[in-house]
């Protein structure tokens, strides 16, 4: 079935949506789960936020999966996940924060190692060099979803400690990058 547009601009919308890949796709419903997921842990709904934390992470996991596998992985979807990942992951730590459930002094240690992380990368782009995710900020990432979901279902104690475990492979993950940035120099 086609569909005809009479507005150039309209026709040239559903061309590019029309071409954004299933792994793009799941990145993006993850985007859109993040308000629900805020709102559920807002109000103590426990089991629907941990199911909803679940499905975020199964779609973190399956979007590089798929595009991989099908061969797809575009630089739209390397860039789209880890942005799609920081919005998800500050956004109901905040969501936390405002419960007290969480400190806000830790989230301000996650939000200050993403943007320097960001930074660099972005620096070292510039220079011709990437810098993919390294095993700690794979296992950083891993740690952060695990709180949150332990967070999510209420479990409180056990999702500080691993949150706070988290911020510590943070940091040893960001030394990682910044000896990289050391040794190509790049600051000049």
């Amino acid at each position: 079935m086609s569909v005809e547009l009479e507005n150039p601009k309209s026709a040239g919308l559903l061309k590019s949506i029309q071409s954004i890949n299933f792994a793009n796709w799941l990145t993006i419903s993850r985007l859109f789960l993040t308000p629900v997921v805020i709102f559920t842990v807002l109000k103590d709904l426990y089991l629907l936020s941990g199911l909803l934390v679940a499905f975020a992470v199964l779609t973190d996991w399956l979007d590089g999966t798929v595009a991989r596998k099908k061969s797809t992985v575009t630089k739209h979807g390397e860039l789209l996940d880890p942005a799609v990942d920081k919005i998800f992951t500050i956004s109901v730590l905040v969501a936390f924060v405002e419960k007290q459930v969480v400190s806000a002094f830790a989230v301000f240690l996650i939000v200050l190692r993403e943007i320097m992380i960001t930074w660099l990368r972005s620096v070292m782009v510039n220079r011709g060099v990437v810098l993919p995710a390294s095993t700690h900020g794979k296992i950083k990432t891993s740690l952060q979803l695990g709180a949150i979901f332990l967070l999510s279902l209420n479990f409180i104690q056990f999702g500080t400690v691993l949150l706070w475990l988290s911020i510590a492979v943070a940091y040893i993950s960001a030394f990682d990058y910044f000896k990289t940035y050391i040794k190509e120099r790049a600051w000049e």
